[in-house]
């Protein structure tokens, strides 16, 4: 896998499911691409786009698009970050000792929460995130916000992938995907 930015055009595109694959403009395999891997744009993509992206490799192996832009459509990002930049400047002029304060003591309160758990009775954050022999996949559709999860074998598991930051999960079976909330995906 070469490093940098590729080159591609999106030959397949599931916009209910968020996600497609990209046909490098180099000779390779196609690559997959998810929409949480788009940067923001004023649109989303379409079969036919001309894709700019980086390769990052899975722990699995397999190959994905990271920091994906599509040529021709106006980044929002850099006028977002200019608006998030001055209104950053704006509240740290208004911050005041309160807050300060307040902020020190929220932070105590956890320090003090953590000490009295002892780590027998809560798992890390990483432990609970992902568990070792668990592999029923809790995604977030990104059209509709349903929680379907994913057993080995459906037509869709490959190629779904758990954001953690997104609210997704690993579940160890199907009755605690059911339990919490969670409902079998279609395919």
């Amino acid at each position: 896998m070469k490093p940098g930015l590729h080159k591609g055009q999106l030959v397949k595109w599931n916009d209910d499911r968020g996600f497609g694959f990209i046909k490098p403009s180099e000779s390779g395999k196609e690559v997959f691409l998810h929409i949480s891997a788009i940067k923001t744009t004023g649109r989303r993509p379409k079969v036919g786009d001309t894709i700019f992206y980086e390769l990052v490799t899975e722990g699995n192996g397999k190959i994905r698009a990271s920091g994906a832009s599509i040529q021709g459509v106006v980044s929002q990002s850099s006028t977002l970050r200019k608006a998030k930049t001055a209104l950053d400047k704006q509240k740290s002029k208004k911050r005041g000792l309160r807050e300060t304060i307040l902020g020190i003591g929220v932070l105590v309160g956890i320090v003090l929460v953590q000490m009295q758990c002892s780590p027998s009775r809560s798992p890390t954050p990483i432990t609970s995130i992902t568990k070792p022999g668990c592999v029923v996949k809790g995604n977030i559709s990104i059209t509709t916000g349903a929680k379907l999860y994913h057993v080995p074998g459906m037509e869709d598991y490959d190629g779904t992938i758990i954001d953690p930051s997104k609210g997704e999960r690993w579940f160890c079976s199907e009755s605690e995907a059911v339990t919490a909330g969670w409902q079998k995906a279609p395919r």
